[in-house]
This record gives C-alpha cells, sequence and structure tokens, in this order.
C-alpha cells in the first residue's frame, strides 16, 4: 500500500501549479506526469437540468445523462492534466485536473508544512509562493522559528513555511551542533 498526502485537485491549472512547485523548491522532481486527450470533456453540475442535483443527472435507466452539462475543453494552451507524481523533500504529491467543476476548491484547514535550513531558502520559497497569493500569516520571528510564513498560492493552496529556532547557519561551524534540533521530524 502506498499512501500519498495530499491529494492535489486542480479545477483546469493543475499544469500551471506543477510549474510554479518544479521552479519553488530546489529539490522538486517531476516523477510523472500524464495529461488529458484533446477532446476531454469537463462536466459542470451548473449548465444541467436541475443543476446540483444528482438525481437530475441520471437517466431512467440509473446511468449518467450528462450531455446538457458536459464542456468540451479548447483550450489547449492549458492541457488538463490527469495524473502526476511530484515529489518535494521526499514527499510525493500527488496533482490532477478535475473533470467536474466543484463549487469547492482548497482550505486553509489543510496545509502543506515545509521545513527549511536557511533564511535565504525560506525567503525565496515565501516570496515566490506569496506571488499572486496571499499572507494568512505575515513572515516574521516568531517564538517557535526564526522564521515562518503560512502563506496561500494562487492556487488556494496553503503552505506553512517554518525556519526552526536552532536552525543551522551554513557560514557557523558551531551551529552545525544544533543541526538535529532544525531537523523535520524523521517518522520511522
Amino acid at each position: 500500500m502506498i499512501l500519498c498526502l495530499p491529494f492535489m485537485m486542480f479545477q483546469g491549472r493543475a499544469q500551471e501549479a506543477i510549474d510554479l512547485y518544479l521552479s519553488t523548491f530546489p529539490d522538486a522532481k517531476l516523477l510523472e506526469i500524464m495529461h488529458h486527450p484533446e477532446g476531454t470533456e469537463i462536466f459542470n453540475p451548473e449548465t444541467s437540468e436541475g443543476a446540483g442535483s444528482e438525481a437530475a443527472a441520471q437517466s431512467p435507466a440509473g446511468t449518467r445523462d450528462d450531455t446538457a452539462a458536459m464542456e468540451t475543453v479548447v483550450d489547449w494552451d492549458k492541457t488538463l492534466v490527469a495524473t502526476a507524481q511530484l515529489q518535494i523533500g521526499g514527499q510525493i504529491l500527488m496533482i490532477q485536473d478535475s473533470l467536474v467543476k466543484h463549487a469547492f476548491d482548497f482550505t486553509p484547514s489543510m496545509s502543506m508544512a515545509v521545513v527549511v535550513d536557511t533564511a535565504e531558502e525560506f525567503h525565496r520559497i515565501t516570496g515566490s509562493l506569496v506571488d499572486q497569493g496571499e499572507y494568512l500569516m505575515e513572515p516574521g520571528d516568531y517564538d517557535f522559528a526564526q522564521n515562518f510564513a503560512w502563506v496561500q498560492d494562487r492556487f488556494g493552496m496553503t503552505w506553512q513555511i517554518n525556519h526552526p529556532r536552532g536552525a543551522p547557519n551554513p557560514e557557523d561551524a558551531d551551529s552545525a551542533a544544533n543541526a538535529a534540533q532544525a531537523k523535520a521530524p524523521e517518522w520511522g
């Protein structure tokens, strides 16, 4: 069994998100990607009869009758991602574009946690993620971290970037002794 958290489902912007995350995180690797073929249709429940009603989308035989609610994707500058695996910091993120238009999006109640080693890394990652996004918690020196920020990126995904107290400074040999305190927990 493989458990991948999170499973990030975008609304037609997964490729754009993958590109941003690959350029933001220095160790990010795209392990696998498959795109939907041209002509793929997206189900939009708001355009079907009785919008939002699951029963209205069922035919008498119990099979889906989505013809009135299907939209063919024609803007192939925004290719839809069927499935992708992106590795960041050893964690695999599953990413795809939904083929159903949802009324919901990402919520800040679930955030990606990123622990960085240097202030430079903190500022570069935070700056990249907040571009066209917003801070939910401004970057700063907090009791629990020498640098911390909670960022909602342009897609609505939230990230908590933490540069912990006691993180080693690469220019300071004495700080190497504090490296164990600065590491993210290892779950065995």
